[in-house]
């Protein structure tokens, strides 16, 4: 079947169907679907009172962690307004800041090493100098403290959690970046690296293994489902899925290369497991490239039919419309406007496939792809306002309402409110804790 056939998109805009709000939003030259309402905005505040860069998010009952590239922020989530309120910081920088959580312990990716003594945490002398990943100690939020460290080859890019027992694996993704170091050889590398932690020994977590991704230089993004019996990695030139019936030594089952991919980023799966979408990080996000239409390929986020998942099946793929530039002649430098941080609605409804997703400079959209042939959007929010360019890390929707993590200092954290997704009637909620790349039912 033509690839042209399989990724019609239908050009109607299918709203949710709820009143709009009305009123302005909070930024007066945003735009938006009149389904979404933006709720309240918060950048995150270092120790030193500065803003940070937001990137990746976790969340736990109440308990917002906020990844940055300045140290890991905590909010406290409100019923109403301010909606979010930040109740701790962990004065430890590094690159990315990917974040999880898991009851009293956050883990933390560190892309780069560690500047030695950036750490205002006395525990942060176990991480000077290296790159991998932190380990902290969250039973009180507001002062988290580091309790471990694990060095792993290229460091931390990203990585996932996969809680059994007493014990948490840590999967780190990683690949060679810049000069090559002892602890990172760009011709050898191809692998993630497997961390064993004792929840109630934190300090002695250690790497216990790895799995060869090769060809691949590493992955990136990963997402384990339906309860740790496979996972979809996506490894920057395919993504992967992986047997994860020995959560210590997984196995590649199948492999998906799509040479309309420019970088396989991330992954989310269908609660149902039967459709897996790979968001296509369209050159690094680096680029200018910014087509701003439906049809383009480039930064996509595409649908694979997993019902086999030793056999996935090209199903469509969906583009944001909007452009990420400014409208303006002279204003030329914008980022890429390509697919980045996303996560799979609960949805009660049997065949319903839903995303959040983070489109960069483009925004958020909400994304139905309950047809992946046919994907719409059913809303979008552009945050145009005080001449800053979105640059949207994360897009997450988290019991009853979607958040979104800026990598631009002066916009941080977002909440909005989406209709038809706040009740429990429609969505299953979390109970404990929602990592988005963990997708294991039992967490509902």
């Amino acid at each position: 079947m033509k690839l042209t056939r399989l990724v019609g998109v239908a050009m109607a805009a299918l709203l949710l169907a709820v009143p709009a709000w009305a009123g302005p939003s909070q930024g007066p030259d945003d735009l938006h679907s009149d389904n979404i309402k933006e709720l309240a905005r918060s950048t995150i505040r270092t120790a030193e009172g500065n803003n940070a860069a937001g990137s990746d998010m976790a969340f736990q009952k109440d308990l917002l962690v906020a990844g940055s590239y300045q140290g890991t922020g905590f909010f406290k989530i409100l019923k109403g307004a301010p909606y979010i309120k930040q109740i701790g910081f962990h004065p430890c920088p590094g690159s990315q800041g990917d974040v999880s959580v898991y009851k009293d312990l956050v883990f933390v990716s560190l892309n780069g090493p560690q500047s030695e003594g950036s750490c205002l945490d006395p525990g942060g002398h176990l991480s000077d100098g290296k790159a991998g990943v932190r380990i902290l100690d969250i039973s009180k939020p507001a002062a988290p403290v580091q309790v471990g460290f694990v060095e792993t080859d290229c460091g931390s890019h990203t990585h996932v959690i996969n809680p059994i027992g007493d014990t948490v694996y840590v999967y780190v993704m990683s690949y060679p970046l810049g000069v090559p170091s002892d602890t990172c050889n760009p011709v050898s590398h191809r692998k993630v690296s497997i961390i064993e932690v004792p929840v109630g020994a934190p300090q002695d977590a250690a790497v216990t293994g790895f799995l060869d991704v090769s060809p691949e230089i590493g992955c990136h993004d990963v997402t384990i489902f339906p309860g740790g019996e496979y996972a979809a990695a996506a490894c920057i030139g395919e993504s992967q899925i992986w047997d994860m019936s020995d959560p210590a030594m997984p196995s590649i089952v199948s492999r998906i290369v799509n040479p309309l991919i420019s970088i396989h980023h991330g992954t989310g799966v269908t609660w149902d497991g039967k459709y897996l979408a790979i968001a296509d990080e369209f050159a690094g996000s680096v680029t200018g490239e910014c087509l701003g239409h439906q049809r383009s390929p480039m930064g996509a986020l595409w649908f694979y039919d997993i019902s086999d998942p030793t056999l996935p099946v090209l199903a469509g793929y969906y583009n944001s419309p909007r452009r990420g530039d400014p409208q303006s002649a002279d204003e030329v430098q914008y980022i890429a406007c390509t697919s980045h941080n996303f996560n799979i609605l609960p949805t009660k409804e049997e065949g319903r496939y839903l995303a959040a997703v983070a489109y960069r400079a483009a925004g958020m959209s909400i994304v139905d792809f309950s047809d992946p042939m046919n994907p719409v959007e059913l809303a979008y929010y552009h945050q145009l306002d005080e001449g800053l360019i979105p640059d949207l890390w994360a897009a997450y929707w988290y019991n009853g309402r979607v958040y979104t993590n800026d990598n631009g200092a002066n916009r941080g954290l977002s909440v909005y409110e989406l209709g038809g997704t706040t009740s429990p009637a429609d969505m299953w909620f979390f109970k404990d804790r929602m990592n988005p790349q963990v997708q294991d039912a039992a967490l509902r």
